[in-house]
């Protein structure tokens, strides 16, 4: 299957597109509500639509740009808001490979630097991350402190008491971060990789919509050489 990547303003999205990034998001988890998610993707500023040659939406990831100083000094923050891809596309390189080159884009447009904030209550987008850049937190072979200081500012900053420091994880009001039964599952032959393991650690409640605060720096000089195959498209 050949699928395309496209970024567009979150401003630029009609109704129809809109319509199938809520469809599908509803075919992969519980709780999905219209206004909740018309309000979230209102605060966001990009989306990556990833399609099928017909025309089919088989994924899209929302980003939030913003600057802070909660960690001390002057950086920008790419936050990554409602992510979903359909299993069909689970093998296409189109859908890191276009969202790699519109994030390293990104951190670019600015001398400062740009840091990835994630939420993850799946192991799969955790799993790209450590894929695709080399330092990143957290980390199953090092604890970088900080990467966790950061991480843990930026999640203060957002989410105040709905972020529990000691675990790394936001526990969110909403559900709408609950993958359904059957989608995303820890499999005994997943929890071979070490990152799947970590993440199952640090997210046990996983499946009841806690999400995993992660970060790292979108450079290419942090980018593993996986990472660098991808944005070359090979």
């Amino acid at each position: 299957m050949n699928l395309d990547g496209a970024v567009l303003p979150i401003a630029a999205l009609d109704a129809a597109t809109r319509a199938e990034m809520r469809t599908l998001l509803e075919r992969f988890f519980d709780g999905v509500c219209a206004d909740a998610f018309e309000a979230d993707l209102a605060e966001k500023d990009q989306v990556v639509l990833l399609r099928a040659n017909g025309g089919r939406l088989l994924g899209f990831s929302t980003v939030k740009l913003y600057r802070s100083v909660a960690c001390g000094a002057p950086r920008r923050v790419l936050f990554s808001g409602d992510t979903v891809v359909a299993p069909e596309a689970w093998r296409s390189p189109a859908a890191v490979r276009t969202w790699l080159r519109a994030v390293l884009a990104f951190s670019k447009e600015a001398p400062e630097p740009l840091d990835w904030f994630l939420l993850s209550s799946g192991h799969r987008t955790f799993r790209i991350m450590t894929t695709v850049f080399r330092e990143h937190y957290p980390d199953p072979g090092r604890d970088r402190a900080d990467l966790r200081e950061r991480l843990h500012a930026y999640a203060r900053e957002r989410y105040g008491e709905r972020f529990d420091a000691g675990g790394g994880v936001v526990r969110l009001e909403r559900s709408v971060h609950r993958l359904r039964p059957g989608v995303g599952e820890v499999t005994t032959a997943r929890l071979t990789d070490p990152a799947v393991t970590l993440f199952v650690d640090r997210n046990p409640g996983h499946a009841q919509g806690d999400e995993l605060a992660c970060l790292c720096e979108i450079a290419d000089a942090n980018l593993t050489a996986a990472g660098r195959r991808f944005l070359a498209g090979r």
